[in-house]
């Protein structure tokens, strides 16, 4: 007589163990393409807007996935920068106006610190305030430098009550199509890594 045992908690095993190295391989591989649509998200930032500072790149970050938990997320900190993503306008806070700088930054590029705000300007000899121009109800503040001939006036700040911001973040789009284009690749890669990993045990 010929006989077959099975052994179903030996089986059991060997499924709970396939199981939990390809929970293992699919956060692993959740958590690095969301690592890449942070890295792509953060390379487009100069594109879409003037770069000053690296704190809105640093506010980018990533949530990992576990094997309990198959969820990875790239987030932002930030809370200003939802209108970028959505559109919108921005108001002043308490019902003040905003003030848009003009003249109050020596280049574009450059960052406006406290000292160079419109209340902290008013502190100092020579600025004040005024229309942007005769007959407006839009005012500025503006620097007097010079006397006689050799006045001159510039518009350092112009006060609005709202500013309109376009959509110019793209940041669901761009998580979106990093997340598509890469999962496939990396859960490969993450598979493979376990495969690997299994046998040299």
């Amino acid at each position: 007589m010929f006989e077959i045992a099975f052994n179903e908690s030996a089986l059991n095993r060997t499924l709970a163990q396939a199981e939990s190295e390809i929970r293992f391989a699919a956060s692993m591989a959740l958590t690095t393409t969301a690592k890449d649509a942070q890295a792509e998200v953060r390379k487009q930032l100069p594109q879409r807007f003037m770069i000053r500072t690296g704190w809105v790149a640093k506010g980018i970050h990533v949530r990992a996935a576990n094997k309990r938990d198959l969820q990875s997320s790239v987030r932002v900190l930030d809370p200003f920068m939802a209108l970028q993503e959505s559109g919108g306008s921005k108001i002043g806070q308490f019902g003040k106006d905003l003030g848009v700088p003009v003249g109050a930054r020596p280049t574009p590029t450059a960052i406006t610190r406290p000292g160079s705000f419109p209340g902290a300007m008013l502190q100092r000899k020579g600025h004040f305030i005024a229309p942007i121009r005769k007959g407006s109800n839009v005012k500025g503040v503006w620097r007097r430098t010079g006397k006689g001939r050799r006045e001159r006036i510039k518009l350092m700040y112009v006060f609005s009550r709202q500013v309109r911001l376009k959509p110019r973040f793209g940041f669901h789009e761009t998580v979106r199509q990093v997340a598509l284009q890469n999962f496939p690749r990396r859960f490969a890669e993450a598979v493979q890594k376990v495969l690997t990993t299994a046998r040299v045990r």
